[in-house]
């Protein structure tokens, strides 16, 4: 069942994801499933999809739908945000992605507890 989750986003993020350049956000761990919603910024996401791949990948791959415009502005925001797991030295490490989009008002209220 679908419920509620916390997946924080710096400020820096709010332009993006209201505009729906951001649709995207990889973490060390995972924060939530697929279906699962979160408010930020006024609004509220729900997560399409989430899955554990290698953080290289997301740097070349996936960096757009990260919100940055190239792979470089990724590596500085995520060795800014994770300093003790940098992507130089840690290109390897696997880490969950987590892919989302606004919700639709209908959907969200059909799943969302009365007491949420």
């Amino acid at each position: 069942m679908a419920k509620k989750i916390v997946l924080p986003f710096l400020p820096d993020f709010e332009q993006s994801m209201l505009t729906g350049k951001k649709t995207a956000t990889t973490r060390p761990r995972r924060f939530g499933r697929a279906g699962d919603w979160f408010p930020a910024f006024g609004k509220t996401f729900v997560l399409t999809e989430v899955y554990r791949t290698p953080l290289t990948r997301i740097i070349y791959f996936l960096y757009q739908e990260e919100g940055f415009n190239s792979p470089q502005e990724l590596i500085a925001c995520w060795n800014r945000l994770h300093p003790d797991i940098k992507y130089e030295d840690q290109r390897d490490r696997p880490v969950y992605v987590h892919q989302f989009q606004p919700a639709q008002k209908q959907s969200i209220r059909q799943e969302m507890p009365q007491n949420a």
